[in-house]
């Protein structure tokens, strides 16, 4: 068989979502994909440090992070960039202006640092630790991989009229933050196969949220869960039962990947 290789988005694809488990048919599968020959990574919006968390699990060991601005090869981390710094400071700029606190993760390292000494209050979200820093300013940032923004469930339109938004990726990622953070994991997915020296019509991607939509692309396959948002579905060339009940296991044994009897 041809070797196909595999990007698997995290929450919502291979692990149900808003948990870290990982169905065992899940695991069972990923095993198989390797024991065919086949390439078996990671794709997420994690940052690079944090995703290496989340698949020591499912014995992961190459990883596209940070929405596609890493990559990670067999454990090591071979390439990352942050976000572009100017439109990243026009919106911190623009949050100041209208009165909204922020915080930035400027290392691959699970911290953020905010000059509001309110910000964990007002925004909710304990993602990761937040260090206060009264002298933080906007011009002495240097790199930025995401920023966090406090906003209730739609609230974002709000900012989006306002322009606060403007220029720059976010995402909504729980009821009380929006996060700034890159969204284009097909170039990492891409980057890993230039790596590789592999061609991308052997890709095989699976999603199922909207920071997904990115790798959804025709140049490959696109295998979108049972329990995917709309538009992913509407790209996809596949669409699999949900998370928690085998969906990968079952796209994997349609395409012939997996053996049937697993």
């Amino acid at each position: 068989m041809n070797r196909k290789y595999f990007f698997f988005d995290y929450d919502g694809t291979l692990a149900v979502p808003h948990t870290y488990t990982i169905p065992e048919s899940t695991r069972a599968c990923l095993k198989a994909l390797e024991d065919q020959g086949h390439f078996v990574a990671l794709a997420t919006g994690r940052l690079q440090c944090n995703a290496l968390d989340y698949v020591k699990s499912a014995n992961i060991r190459n990883i596209v992070a940070d929405g596609g601005y890493s990559v990670t090869y067999e454990g090591e981390l071979v390439w990352m960039q942050p976000l572009p710094l100017a439109p990243v400071q026009k919106c911190l700029r623009r949050l100041d202006a209208a009165g909204v606190p922020w915080a930035v993760t400027t290392e691959n390292e699970l911290k953020r640092y905010t000059n509001n000494p309110r910000f964990d209050e007002i925004s909710g979200d304990y993602y990761v630790p937040t260090t206060y820093d009264p002298t933080l300013t906007i011009d002495d940032l240097t790199q930025v991989h995401k920023i966090y923004i406090p906003a209730k469930q739609g609230q974002e339109a709000d900012y989006e009229r306002a322009g606060l938004l403007e220029g720059v990726p976010w995402v909504r990622y729980t009821s009380d933050t929006v996060f700034v953070e890159p969204m284009e994991k097909s170039v990492g997915v891409k980057k890993m196969m230039d790596i590789l020296g592999a061609p991308y019509e052997d890709v095989v991607v699976f999603g199922d949220g909207l920071n997904d939509v990115s790798m959804f692309l025709p140049e490959w396959t696109s295998i979108a869960m049972g329990n995917a948002k709309a538009p992913l579905k509407e790209l996809a060339d596949y669409i699999t039962d949900d998370c928690d009940k085998d969906g990968i296991l079952k796209a994997c044994q349609h395409f012939g990947w997996v053996p049937q009897t697993l």
